[in-house]
């Protein structure tokens, strides 16, 4: 009887030591399948963006702006399973105008940047004061992925940012008589709910869409070995 127990129990030992050691395997090949897969991730800067108002008196304004972007030209692995690309840009806004009571509502700064084809617009916009001179730099970036699906050693990828760049008043508007829109804006700007849903979201793109709030900016260029 004793001799049939530990018969019994040697098996269940080796039964129950290969169960574990299949169950290792496994786990063993999943991580190193996890491990095996090939991403990549590209943190770049960009460019720079900056504007500038200046309203020296009630009947006079002027205002200014400009960019510096940079191509550049990546040799990448036709074989990853996912490629991710942060674009970072620099900005400065400033203003330097004085009024005399009542003050107007202080100008609003909008930066934007998209991926032609492939996302949205991500914005950056605030005000500064309401007279005086005052001045803002800070970065904000776009993240996109690029599909690798159909990517085979030779292709060759052009991508193609879009950025925006102007003021409210003053640049957004070919024509600066357009006030009542403008209050508008500066009104919905106060309502937090309402700032993103209708400005970033809406008001924005279709301000880029004027040919001088907008620029295609230099290229990236991606080559898969």
């Amino acid at each position: 009887m004793l001799k049939k127990i530990l018969t019994i129990g040697i098996i269940l030992l080796f039964i129950g030591t290969g169960i574990q050691t299949v169950y290792a395997v496994t786990q063993d090949e999943v991580k190193q399948s996890l491990n095996n897969k090939q991403t990549e991730f590209l943190s770049l800067f960009y460019g720079d963006l900056w504007r500038h108002v200046e309203k020296p008196s009630l009947n006079g304004f002027g205002c200014g702006g400009g960019s510096v972007t940079y191509a550049s030209y990546h040799y990448l692995d036709a074989d990853l399973d996912e490629l991710k690309i942060e674009l970072i840009l620099n900005y400065t806004a400033e203003m330097n105008y004085t009024l005399k009571l009542p003050f107007y509502f202080a100008p609003i700064f909008a930066f934007g940047i998209e991926i032609q084809n492939i996302t949205d617009c991500e914005w950056e916009y605030f005000k500064l004061k309401h007279h005086g001179y005052y001045k803002k730099t800070g970065n904000f970036s776009i993240v996109f992925n690029v599909d690798m699906t159909s990517i085979e050693s030779g292709d060759e990828i052009i991508i193609q940012p879009i950025i925006y760049s102007f003021t409210i008043p003053y640049t957004a508007f070919p024509d600066k008589t357009n006030k009542s829109l403008i209050i508008f804006i500066r009104l919905i700007y106060l309502i937090p709910i309402l700032k993103d849903l209708f400005l970033s979201n809406w008001l924005f793109e279709i301000l880029g869409n004027y040919g001088r709030n907008n620029l295609f900016s230099a290229p990236l260029f991606l080559y898969f070995e």
